[in-house]
């Protein structure tokens, strides 16, 4: 019985209801991390806060920049991340609530790799072909004086990126523990509009394409109220 007891007590504790955390003047900080069907192996952590307009009734923004630069001596390399918008966020019952958002995001890695162009003047270093500028080398011309053309894979930095307008349409559960402290399971439809740029490792070339589309996700909140 004592197990039992005990048992039923912890369950409470995960359970508390939501109402003094949704009070109007509430103030909501929190982060989510969420994997898409398309990619489930990726968390995308978005830092968020809100305010309680009224109880059960929360609006506010989602903020989310992320920077990593690695410094080489004849290049540079830098990974981007970034991301704004609004959300709302509705209680249905005491625990259970809708959340919609718009946000823009941004997303860019760059490597150094091999790129394929077209119509560069031919170089040669002792009758061999070299890269362009290569130290030694001497440009090439034909007997009317005009640049030799080539095609060469030339080594550059190359950026694979996305650029997308973000509609979600969301549902969750917010699980209070210590009161202000809460765990929030969700799940949201994702639609999107935007481009994206990727290199093609293959051909050596940089593609650009429209992307359009939906996403399903899976995630959860860790949210503060106070």
């Amino acid at each position: 019985m004592k197990k039992i007891i005990l048992s039923l007590a912890a369950v409470l504790a995960f359970t508390l209801t939501t109402d003094a955390q949704t009070r109007k003047g509430t103030v909501l900080l929190g982060a989510g991390s969420q994997f898409s069907e398309q990619n489930i192996n990726t968390l995308a952590i978005t830092p968020k806060v809100g305010y309680f307009v009224q109880d059960g009734i929360a609006i506010g923004a989602l903020v989310n920049f992320q920077t990593d630069n690695v410094d080489k001596s004849t290049y540079e390399l830098n990974d981007q991340t970034a991301e704004i918008g609004v959300f709302g966020r509705y209680y249905v019952s005491n625990n259970l609530f809708t959340e919609v958002s718009l946000s823009s995001k941004n997303v860019s890695n760059e490597e150094f790799d091999a790129v394929t162009t077209d119509n560069v003047q031919l170089w040669t270093l002792g009758g061999v072909t070299v890269q362009p500028n290569t130290p030694g080398a001497v440009p090439q011309f034909d007997v009317n004086g005009d640049p030799v053309l080539a095609t060469y894979d030339l080594e550059q930095v190359v950026e694979t990126s996305t650029k997308t307008l973000n509609f979600n349409l969301g549902l969750g559960y917010t699980i209070v523990w210590r009161e202000h402290f809460a765990v929030e399971p969700f799940m949201n439809l994702t639609f999107m509009n935007g481009e994206s740029k990727k290199y093609d490792e293959v051909n050596k070339f940089i593609e650009n394409n429209d992307l359009k589309g939906t996403n399903f996700n899976l995630g959860v909140n860790f949210s503060l109220f106070f």
